[in-house]
């Protein structure tokens, strides 16, 4: 008589109580992924690679040694979606792909002619006079140099005017037996940081903005552990509210200039983390390249990996990208 094969039961994957299953869970991380709206760079070579752009409402930083491409892609970008939203550059192909509504550039210590003069021998003639007739500043220098020893003739002719007219006032008023002391406000970094939140409030929402340079505010808040505690704190609210405004804010960071600890600190604060660097590409040549080692809601971030591209600077469109790669393991 044939001995009966003893049954081996198949044991199933245990079910935890309360677990969704696992089609339910893909579907919905489809169906984010599908109403994630990306506002694209406006730099085509770069928005391919990433899936069409950066995700709508993100806080980027742009760092990088001097002239190593961090400042051109700010300039490239917003040159190339001044086009884009004209008509004469077609948008990156997807349902989920938004324009931003305006183009702001917001400045602490440079002049808006020097910028847009940098810009007119950046790129052709008709790309510039496209963003000309689009682009937008805000001039934070007033606020900026406020409580400086900076004359502040050096920095506005308005403020100058107005100070020649209290100056006369004064002057009237002494003689008529009136003494009045005009003081300059006190609140160095209160003011600034004020005037900067009421502005992004107001102009925030679904538009593109460039703080030119993060350096800059950065600057003014490291004298102190009490300033810089107060600017982090500022960046992780810039941050948390990006996320309702659905737009995309660009800040430009000189490396090299902060210590490592601060420079780690404003990473962890943002969404996304541009990295350029100059690397030897021989013996007498240095190439620019584009490190992607942060970036939240970005497929690309997902697993450790990082993106890198070769950089070249073009006189008529800027800064291009070329030759993406996938490099594991390589974090901020």
């Amino acid at each position: 008589m044939a001995k009966k094969k003893p049954e081996h039961k198949v044991r199933g994957r245990r079910k935890v109580a309360g677990e969704k299953p696992r089609l339910e869970v893909k579907r919905k991380r489809e169906i984010a992924e599908e109403e994630l709206k990306v506002m694209p760079t406006g730099i085509a070579s770069l928005d391919g690679p990433i899936g069409g752009g950066f995700p709508a409402g993100s806080l980027v930083v742009l760092t990088g040694e001097v002239g190593s491409g961090n400042n051109e892609f700010a300039m490239t970008s917003s040159v190339m979606l001044a086009a884009t939203k004209a008509g004469r550059l077609s948008p990156p192909p997807g349902k989920n792909i938004v324009l931003p509504g305006d183009i702001w550039w917001v400045t602490f210590t440079r002049p808006q002619s020097d910028l847009m003069g940098e810009m007119a021998l950046g790129f052709d003639s008709d790309l510039y006079e496209l963003f000309r007739k689009q682009a937008n500043f805000k001039d934070l220098s007033e606020e900026y140099f406020a409580t400086s020893s900076v004359p502040l003739e050096w920095v506005s002719e308005r403020l100058a005017e107005k100070r020649r007219e209290e100056t006369l006032t004064t002057l009237g008023k002494t003689l008529a037996g009136v003494y009045r002391l005009a003081e300059r406000p006190s609140s160095k970094p209160k003011g600034m940081l004020n005037s900067l939140a009421d502005f992004l409030t107001e102009r925030g929402p679904n538009n593109v903005v460039i703080l030119n340079t993060l350096t800059d505010l950065a600057m003014l808040y490291s004298e102190s552990e009490a300033r810089w505690y107060e600017f982090m704190i500022f960046l992780r609210g810039l941050q948390r509210a990006t996320k309702k405004w659905g737009g995309l804010i660009y800040a430009s960071l000189d490396a090299n200039l902060l210590e490592g600890r601060m420079e780690q600190e404003i990473a962890a604060c943002v969404d996304g983390v541009l990295t350029f660097e100059w690397v030897q590409a021989g013996p007498a040549e240095r190439r620019r390249t584009l490190y992607i080692k942060k970036f939240r809601r970005l497929p690309l971030s997902a697993g450790g990996a990082a993106m890198r591209f070769n950089v070249n600077l073009t006189s008529s469109v800027g800064l291009q990208v070329i030759k993406p790669e996938l490099i594991e393991g390589l974090r901020a």
